[in-house]
């Protein structure tokens, strides 16, 4: 396969092969792009890759791409990554060292990222509960309390919810936790976007973890205490 040949591209989401969740594959033609350029590499989480912000969008000037992971599933660990370059009517996946090569139709290409982007029928509904969580909550309301929202998982714990946050000054990592049957989607939606919406001091199940060496407890954590 080189860049010659122009293929079909296709993103697909399947299970994990090392844990119960689920990676991205990329194919030309019937031809798994992550094999093809990689070495036993696994697929990204959909979250690290299908995002709005998708990497994997190609401009004239060529940019390195990340599109798999190391053997072990740790992100920069043996991270696998392509340059893409758009080149008139082509998108062109190039190897980091310029001895393997793939395109794409432009249309095509970009039409596929957009379909992979609006395609959330792979999730479970702890997946959807996370995703709706994260798009739904008011961002500017926490940014007003120095917070910016980094994750929400229904998988670090059974029957919990948790929203990750990072803190600032500081800076610390604050995980606020609300048990969820992980059924009832609407309902953990709602209330976080409600909790998130009151001062940090009324939270209940609140975890920090503090990112330089002999941080004090944040403030609102001490005045919850008082």
């Amino acid at each position: 396969m080189n860049g010659e040949k122009q293929s079909s591209f296709r993103i697909n989401v399947v299970p994990s092969r090392i844990s119960n969740d689920h990676e991205v594959h990329f194919f030309a033609d019937e031809t798994n792009l992550i094999d093809f350029f990689g070495d036993a590499n696994l697929g990204l989480d959909p979250w690290d890759v299908l995002t709005n912000t998708c990497q994997l969008r190609a401009q004239s000037t060529s940019h390195h791409a990340l599109i798999g992971l190391c053997g072990c599933g740790c992100l920069g660990c043996g991270d696998l990554e392509v340059q893409i370059q758009r080149d008139g009517d082509y998108v062109i996946w190039t190897s980091w060292d310029k001895s393997q090569q793939v395109s794409f139709s432009a249309p095509q290409y970009d039409a596929e990222i957009e379909r992979a982007l609006l395609d959330h029928s792979w999730e479970t509904p702890i997946r959807t509960a996370e995703r709706l969580i994260a798009s739904t909550i008011d961002h500017s309301a926490l940014a007003k309390q120095g917070f910016k929202f980094d994750w929400a998982s229904g998988r670090c714990a059974e029957g919990m919810m948790t929203v990750s946050l990072m803190l600032h000054p500081g800076p610390y990592q604050v995980l606020v936790k609300l048990p969820w049957n992980g059924n009832d989607i609407t309902e953990i939606v709602s209330v976080f976007c409600d909790l998130l919406g009151q001062p940090p001091n009324t939270w209940p199940t609140v975890d920090y973890y503090p990112q330089k060496r002999d941080l004090p407890p944040p403030a609102f954590i001490t005045s919850n205490s008082e």
